[in-house]
């Protein structure tokens, strides 16, 4: 069993060098994932120069950690959205979906990308009598937008379900090998793509940015962040307007794949899939919670094992982990994050459903930056109105953050630290210690540098983790995953 996503084994693509000199550029592209390189291929054509900068590998951050679905049926999505705000955004929402898997099935078909991209029946269902009538009511919304959709008890592996929708013009593909087809394609367009070169801070100046990264600068007219998780606190206020959920995936051999993709929609959510490869595969997600709960992390590892070898499969090849941002009001942040500063734009805050809103990202930012109308630019403005969602949520989220910072304040010890880890202030700095298998101490700072939570230390993965927002780091102080970009390495300056 590999603790490691499937989407990144066995993956051989050249690497980009990374940046060693100042430039100039039209466009700062901050974010290596989908959302980042959809954007810069939309861009390909134009006669603006455009550079990308990723802190890791093209792809291996965040887009690596999905289910790889292509899919409108989210959930109950449409319900939800209705309720909050009204049929036409419901709809709007609907379209943008459809539109985006479109983009992908243009893409691929236009560049002959091979990326395992399949049609695929989409199903989400309940075994819960209560939640019937919210199924109805999504049933309605599709109906009123003439989406094709059956309605059935039994889905087509044989599991039981008191009630479930089904659609059968969605898909599933590879994410990592579409993402690198689009790299190589801007590559050969003439877009400047950087590995290993982390955006430390990015400033104003006149009418320009500058970005600033461990040895260099870049100057540019726009910057678009698409980096999952913004690295800055105070613009925006991202950390107030959504909170961050943790969900266990794994990859399993099976002797038969089927061609439907499922959800259920009651927390915690189950969804399942079968990707094309040389193996056959089953890939289950699970377990679902919010950050800052459920802090024992290998417990949960063994909770979602435990459930796969109870009704998936006793091989498991794969297994990792998956963090989504979920926005106050279900829509994805996709725009100008200030309208004070019109050339500042981001893409974060997909609610679990990465892989098409990523994709639309890249259209809406890209129609942004050239100046072409985009129906979207409304529906995902980072500023949009308040609704009665955005409201309670604003509290419930702050309740979040709030409370992961004074539980690690106030506690650090946990019995399943096994007595592999211990706390000590040395020469006036909060550090946490973790003896590995040799007996080697590795000593960190105790303390997230993006928003100052404590932090702790997962067992299962062997990483330090911030339960606020989410950036995680290795024994050694290490980023692994932001929104931070600076380590906790006890001499480590910033």
């Amino acid at each position: 069993m590999k603790n490691k996503s499937l989407w990144i084994s066995g993956i051989k693509d050249e690497s980009c060098k990374s940046l060693d000199k100042n430039i100039c550029v039209d466009v700062l592209i901050i974010g290596g994932g989908l959302t980042g390189i959809s954007t810069a291929f939309n861009l390909k054509d134009s006669k603006l120069n455009i550079a990308l900068i990723e802190s890791d590998k093209i792809g291996f951050g965040v887009s690596s950690k999905t289910t790889g679905k292509l899919t409108y049926l989210q959930e109950l999505i449409y319900n939800k959205l209705e309720s909050n705000f009204n049929y036409d955004t419901a709809k709007k929402y609907l379209d943008s979906q459809i539109d985006a898997i479109n983009i992908v099935k243009e893409n691929v078909s236009k560049y002959n990308i091979k990326c395992d991209f399949v049609k695929n029946s989409s199903y989400t269902f309940t075994n819960n009598d209560k939640e019937i009538t919210n199924f109805k009511k999504e049933e309605k919304i599709l109906k009123k937008a003439n989406i094709k959709y059956e309605i059935i008890n039994k889905l087509t592996n044989g599991y039981n379900c008191k009630y479930a929708i089904k659609v059968d013009d969605t898909y599933v593909f590879h994410p990592i090998k579409y993402i690198i087809s689009l790299k190589n394609i801007c590559i050969k367009n003439g877009i400047k793509i950087y590995e290993d070169t982390t955006a430390l801070k990015l400033k104003k100046e006149s009418n320009h940015y500058i970005c600033e990264t461990k040895n260099n600068k870049i100057k540019a007219k726009w910057v678009v962040v698409a980096t999952h998780y913004p690295f800055f606190v105070i613009q925006g206020l991202i950390p107030l307007k959504t909170h961050i959920e943790k969900s266990y995936i794994s990859a399993s051999i099976t002797n038969d794949i089927k061609d439907f993709n499922v959800i259920t929609n009651s927390y915690q959510i189950k969804s399942i899939r079968y990707p094309l490869d040389k193996d056959k595969y089953i890939i289950f997600a699970t377990n679902s919670h919010k950050l800052c709960d459920n802090l024992d992390r290998k417990k949960e590892y063994n909770k979602m094992v435990n459930e796969v070898h109870k009704s998936i499969s006793r091989d498991i090849k794969f297994i990792w982990t998956n963090q989504d941002i979920m926005t106050n009001d279900n829509l994805p942040f996709i725009g100008v994050l200030n309208k004070n500063e019109p050339n500042l734009l981001i893409g974060t805050g997909y609610n679990t459903w990465g892989m098409t809103n990523a994709t639309i990202a890249g259209k809406v930012l890209s129609d942004i930056i050239l100046g072409n109308k985009n129906r979207y630019i409304d529906l995902f403005d980072p500023n949009r109105k308040f609704s009665m969602d955005k409201i309670k949520n604003f509290f419930v989220n702050s309740y979040l953050n709030g409370k992961a910072y004074v539980v690690t304040k106030l506690k650090k010890n946990y019995p399943w630290y096994e007595n592999k880890v211990r706390f000590e202030n040395r020469n006036g700095v909060n550090v946490g210690i973790y003896t590995d298998e040799k007996g080697n101490e590795h000593i960190v700072r105790n303390l997230c540098p993006h928003m100052k939570c404590s932090l702790i230390f997962n067992m299962k993965d062997k990483t330090w983790d911030c339960p606020c927002h989410g950036s995680r780091f290795d024994i050694d102080g290490n980023v692994v995953e932001g929104p931070s970009v600076y380590g906790i390495k006890v001499k480590e300056k910033r």
